[in-house]
């Protein structure tokens, strides 16, 4: 009797063991909410975007190669915009990445002291929203440069040094 008792307390599921199964089946369930909304998301954000080129007739081609960029009269060519984001993606790489070496190799062989204090401060810059590094860049750096060099301040020199800011902490580690 002892036996049998035994066995079926054994092979009966615990208290914990069915919490453990509702706490899957409940992850399991928000996982799939997650990726349904992201699905969602994306169907929307294409269906948009590819309304474009299907429903207004606008040529991919002349979308890619064409520097016109006026929708006012349909004309939608974003070449000068890809352009210019890669200019500025690369110029800003370039720039930081000798200081990002330079920051990390101070930190771990010439001044390890000195990490104590630059490394909470690179983990808070990583912390910065890119929403944030953009509102900074209009707000300063933007005058800045309409100051020195003078024209609107908009262009890639702006962005290069707003990048810089915000890729530095990430090339850092």
């Amino acid at each position: 009797m002892k036996n049998e008792d035994l066995v079926k307390q054994l092979t009966s599921p615990s208290k914990n063991s069915r919490l453990e199964k509702f706490g899957k089946t409940i992850t399991f369930l928000c996982l799939a909410l997650i990726v349904f909304i992201v699905a969602m998301i994306l169907l929307f954000v294409a269906q948009k975007g590819l309304a474009t080129f299907f429903v207004n007739k606008v040529s991919l081609i002349e979308f890619l190669f064409s520097g016109n960029w006026s929708p006012s009269e349909g004309k939608f060519g974003a070449l000068p915009m890809i352009f210019g984001s890669f200019v500025v993606t690369l110029l800003s790489a370039l720039v930081a990445t000798p200081f990002a070496i330079g920051a990390a190799i101070f930190m771990t062989e010439i001044s390890p002291k000195g990490a104590k204090f630059l490394q909470p401060a690179i983990e808070l810059l990583v912390g910065i929203p890119s929403v944030v590094y953009g509102f900074i860049g209009l707000q300063v750096v933007v005058p800045f440069v309409r100051f020195i060099f003078g024209g609107t301040g908009f262009g890639i020199l702006s962005g290069t040094f707003v990048l810089f800011v915000m890729i530095l902490p990430t090339v850092t580690f």
